[in-house]
């Protein structure tokens, strides 16, 4: 086919030899005037490395710090008071940088009061499931009111609030399901947790027998799922295929139940008890054995006087340990545990730096990087526990919040 293209070029040698080269490139011949293999035509915009390339640098990306958007790893961020939803590259979150500079996007929720507290976001990264509520903050003396006490499901991609749903009183901790048709929602003001369906938007009430009902976890083979409640500081466990079925309980722990979550690739649970002067509960942990979640076994049962202002806790995969947020007179450390002979140990405690009195929310990232929000104080902190380092991203609000982030998964 080439040497067809040759000899009509050579025919055809007094008309416009660039018209003619064009033609030839469009159709894959670029023999036909000349070129070698590797010199693509000039001015054909199909050999243009520029084209499709924001910064025309022929990387392939639009320009910043040239890792191109497909690899960048997303966070949603709940700004409480703020009322808003906030998309953010945490690549881009840097010592000195501003929510500004990692921006995405915004979802406004101007129109709900208090604003979002916290939020979880489904396995597929395509939803995001958020709790309108005080929750117990107003006991802790954050400066907001009591608002509307519903639970806004989100369509990430198109930024819409797709679905209001009326829960109850205080919707608190959420976890979405693995197969992303399910939230299991904590209601710190009813004897129940709300089992909602995504799609249908409806939900269903899954008595408990106390209040305070908070946070959740779900073990990695997605069948087991733990609840925190009552100020007694036990757990209930239920099979996640049937969360009404409520299989056991862990009666007679003392503290006040908190933040929960699976050592990764175990059925073992990281319970954080809070320190609550309210009640005279002492702060620590237990861990939490649901191999039988009939009989989950509580161990490892560790309280301290004086303990610091804690209260949620996250797995990291990728460093197979969970890693929580601790204030001590005013400074933010997050302190990375990890299971070894049956019990809780501490890994690694990285300072962070001043802090707002209380901080309520904490994601991992791919890499073992954790995020901590920090309403008080109105940042983000980024802590890498690989390298034991840290600093704090101002979110740029005068309101409370954020209360909240989660990286959002890129299956």
């Amino acid at each position: 086919m080439t040497s067809q293209f040759e000899r009509l070029n050579s025919q055809l040698s007094h008309l416009d030899r660039t018209l003619i080269c064009t033609l030839l490139a469009l159709l894959g011949c670029a023999h036909g005037c000349g070129e070698k293999d590797d010199e693509p035509l000039a001015g054909n915009p199909m050999n243009d490395a520029s084209v499709g390339d924001g910064d025309g640098d022929g990387d392939g990306d639009s320009g910043g710090d040239g890792d191109g958007d497909a690899a960048a790893q997303l966070a949603l961020s709940a700004d409480m008071a703020n009322r808003t939803l906030s998309i953010v590259d945490i690549d881009k979150l840097r010592e000195g940088s501003t929510r500004a500079d990692a921006l995405i996007d915004t979802i406004d929720l101007s129109a709900y009061s208090p604003g979002p507290m916290s939020l979880a976001i489904s396995p597929d990264g395509k939803t995001a499931v958020v709790s309108i509520s005080a929750g117990f903050l107003t006991l802790v003396g954050a400066p907001i009111t009591a608002g509307d006490d519903k639970l806004l499901i989100v369509d990430i991609e198109s930024r819409a609030v797709t679905g209001e749903v009326e829960v109850g009183s205080g919707p608190m901790g959420i976890v979405v399901t693995p197969n992303n048709k399910r939230a299991l929602v904590g209601l710190f003001g009813q004897s129940y947790f709300a089992d909602v369906d995504l799609e249908a938007k409806t939900f269903t009430e899954v008595a408990t027998g106390a209040a305070y009902n908070e946070e959740f976890a779900i073990d990695d083979t997605g069948e087991v799922g733990v609840m925190t409640y009552g100020p007694a500081g036990d757990v209930r466990t239920f099979l996640v295929s049937d969360p009404a079925s409520m299989l056991g309980m862990t009666p007679g722990i003392s503290g006040d139940a908190a933040g929960v979550a699976f050592f990764p690739g175990t059925k073992t649970a990281y319970l954080m008890q809070a320190p609550t002067p309210l009640t005279g509960n002492v702060g620590g942990h237990d861990l939490i054995d649901v191999t039988n979640p009939a009989v989950p076994v509580a161990s490892d049962n560790v309280r301290i006087e004086m303990h610091p202002t804690t209260y949620p806790v996250t797995a990291v995969p990728a460093r197979g340990t969970v890693a929580f947020p601790q204030v001590v007179a005013g400074e933010l450390s997050v302190v990375e545990m990890k299971l070894e002979g049956g019990a809780a140990v501490e890994a690694q405690r990285v300072l962070v730096g001043a802090s707002g009195m209380f901080a309520y929310g904490i994601g991992a990232a791919n890499d073992g990087r954790v995020l901590v929000a920090d309403p008080g104080a109105h940042t983000i902190s980024v802590v890498d526990l690989e390298a034991g380092t840290a600093f704090s991203v101002a979110w740029e609000g005068e309101l409370y919040g954020p209360t909240e982030i989660k990286v959002i998964p890129t299956p």
